[in-house]
């Protein structure tokens, strides 16, 4: 589903650029081949990585919910959700959890640069933006020392583009992903008629709203070929 760009390939690409050359590269979907048993025991040996992915989705829409309205903690979710996602990248790449500590393992350039030790996801162009959330991620403590710079909402597209980034480019197979609670959440009837999951994630966000209906119909895709007979 993803194909990986070499650093010097995306260090002048903007980042709108980048959603609209993936756009189609997804066009051409891989087939589904995972059982109903071999997702469940993916899902077994990687419960570390697929459990975090999951917090980081609900971390993700609870942070755009906030900004959205004002609200800085927001900034803070934001942080959070890029810290998961990026320690659920290194669980994949290495079957363990990162080796950082304290502060470190809470800070998402750190994290991306452990990352890069032992795959190159194209991410250096985020730093700028990987720092800023750090930032953020410490003023929630009065006395922690931070740039001073606040936040600006401005900072909700690059948010956006980053998460679209990165879950598109998360190496777990079609067959489990869709069936991860951020997909869930999206999509399921359900969860459209009773949360308001799906209308904080989509709202005026323009790096998911490309890819809002490719993704619904992978979704469905997988739930067919799972599930053939509901």
């Amino acid at each position: 589903m993803y194909q990986q760009f070499d650093q010097n390939e995306t260090q002048n690409i903007p980042l709108s650029g980048i959603l609209f050359v993936s756009f189609f590269m997804n066009i051409k979907e891989k087939q589904l081949k995972l059982s109903k048993k071999e997702v469940f025991d993916y899902c077994a040996k990687n419960q570390y990585a697929t459990m975090m992915f999951g917090t980081a989705g609900d971390d993700y829409v609870a942070s755009r919910c906030c900004i959205l309205n004002a609200l800085f903690p927001g900034f803070v979710l934001a942080c959070q959700a890029t810290e998961k996602l990026l320690k659920a990248f290194i669980y994949l790449e290495t079957g363990e959890k990162t080796k950082l500590t304290r502060g470190d393992k809470h800070n998402p350039f750190k994290l991306k640069e452990e990352l890069q030790k032992f795959k190159n996801y194209g991410l250096d162009r985020f730093d700028g933006f990987l720092e800023k959330l750090y930032d953020h991620y410490k003023d929630r403590y009065f006395d922690n020392k931070t740039s001073g710079r606040g936040a600006l909402s401005s900072e909700l597209d690059e948010l956006d583009e980053l998460w679209v980034y990165l879950i598109e480019a998360l190496p777990i197979p079609d067959e489990v992903k869709y069936r991860l609670s951020f997909f869930a959440e999206l999509f399921d009837e359900n969860s459209r008629r009773y949360w308001r999951f799906y209308e904080w994630a989509i709202k005026e966000n323009k790096a998911l709203t490309l890819k809002i209906d490719e993704m619904e119909k992978r979704y469905k895709k997988v739930l067919k070929h799972l599930y053939p007979n509901q």
